[in-house]
Order: structure tokens, then C-alpha cells, then sequence
């Protein structure tokens, strides 16, 4: 049995089987509209609902600052954008969107990050990256020695902008195009370029991309 700081050995997954369209959130049922095996990486519609997606949107709109890296303290140079994070349960939506994740990715909410909104506008991006922490990125920044490392990504797409915004998988030749509601699950095990999950947010090109992210940790987080 692993300690209890530890999440399961087997790592997050949907473990759905090959060609299943659907997943179950707990609370409801989802569609799934792509599914890879290698990385397991999964477009799913519907996950949250318009109403949900306005009402972060209104939520973390006060609260947003510029983003910054995770690599130092400074302003980030590769992620021209504004972003917040939701503090643990702090409202019955956040505990919702919690409950789904932990149901739909079999994962307990200890071992997950806060929320956390991003609003791009207008020419705005994220260039390529992964999202683990490297080696030489500080404990103090990354949280990898108390925290464990990040282990999949769950990003939610809160609206469509006019154009641009997509996020593009380099490694698999993917791009995924922003869809409200919509959520993108993918898995890195390992923290190697290996994992094939270098990703990009494409430049928003007109109108605004609203995003939230849900990283899970190896380890229980907070």
C-alpha cells in the first residue's frame, strides 16, 4: 500500500477502453469526441456546462493578474497572458468541477492543483512547453520534493474565441481547436520530453481565449 501522501501507483487515467465515446463524470455523462493511447490524451465535450464556463469567467475576471513561470518569479517571457487560481472548495462550482475530475480521471482531490483561469486576448500566446517541472526548476517554485511531480493536465476551454487559440500537440501532429465546454485530458508519467506532450497555445488571433487548468500531482498537494 503506498504512503499516504502517495496517489495511486497506477497514475490518473480514464481507463476507458479502446473506441468508448463516453465518460462518466459522477455527476453526469460526457462524450468523447477523440481519444490516443500514447500519450492517453482525450478531447471530451461537454465536460462543463455554458452556464459553468460564464460563471468562472465572471469569477476570476477582478482576480486576474499577469502569469507568470513557473521556472522563477519572474514575469513569464513564453505566456503572454493574465491568470488567477481558485483557492480549494471555494465555492459549490469549484467543488463540482473538483468532484468531476477526481470521478472521471480516478484521482483523489488531495493530489491536485488549485484551478487556476487564464484569459489570452487579442495576438496573446503560450509558446511550447511542457507542463512537469524540469530538474533545475527550484523546489521552492515547483514543490516536486513536498508535492510530488505533475503527473496529466486537465484543460478546459470556458469559451471560442473569433479565431486563433487552438492548442497544438507538436509531438502528435494534433491541434485541437477551443470549443466552450470542452475539456483536454493527457498524461506524462514521466517527466521527459519522452512523454510527447510538448504543447502550445497557438496566438489568439481575434476576440479573447478563456482557459482553466487542472494539473494532478504524484503526491498530495497543499
Amino acid at each position: 500500500m503506498p504512503p499516504p501522501d502517495q496517489g495511486p501507483t497506477s497514475g490518473p487515467s480514464a481507463r476507458l477502453a479502446p473506441g468508448v465515446r463516453v465518460i462518466h463524470l459522477g455527476d453526469r455523462w460526457a462524450a468523447v469526441s477523440l481519444q490516443r493511447e500514447s500519450p492517453e490524451l482525450l478531447v471530451i465535450d461537454g465536460f462543463l456546462t455554458p452556464e459553468e464556463c460564464d460563471a468562472l469567467m465572471a469569477a476570476a475576471l477582478p482576480r486576474l493578474t499577469v502569469s507568470e513561470t513557473v521556472a522563477d518569479d519572474e514575469r513569464d517571457r513564453v505566456r503572454t497572458s493574465q491568470g488567477m487560481f481558485f483557492d480549494p472548495g471555494e465555492t459549490a462550482l469549484i467543488r463540482r468541477i473538483d468532484a468531476r475530475v477526481a470521478t472521471a480521471f480516478d484521482w483523489p482531490l488531495t493530489h491536485a492543483e488549485d484551478l487556476q483561469v487564464t484569459r489570452y486576448q487579442a495576438g496573446q500566446r503560450y509558446d511550447p512547453h511542457y507542463d512537469y517541472f524540469s530538474a533545475d526548476t527550484p523546489d521552492d517554485i515547483s514543490g516536486v520534493r513536498h508535492f510530488g511531480q505533475r503527473v496529466a493536465t486537465v484543460l478546459f476551454y470556458l469559451n471560442e474565441p473569433v479565431a486563433g487559440g487552438e492548442t497544438e500537440f507538436l509531438d502528435l501532429q494534433l491541434t485541437v481547436r477551443p470549443r466552450k465546454g470542452c475539456a483536454v485530458f493527457f498524461t506524462y508519467p514521466e517527466a521527459s520530453p519522452s512523454s510527447l506532450t510538448l504543447h502550445a497555445g497557438c496566438p489568439v488571433a481575434a476576440g479573447e481565449k478563456w482557459i482553466a487548468n487542472k494539473w494532478l500531482r504524484r503526491k498530495a498537494f497543499g
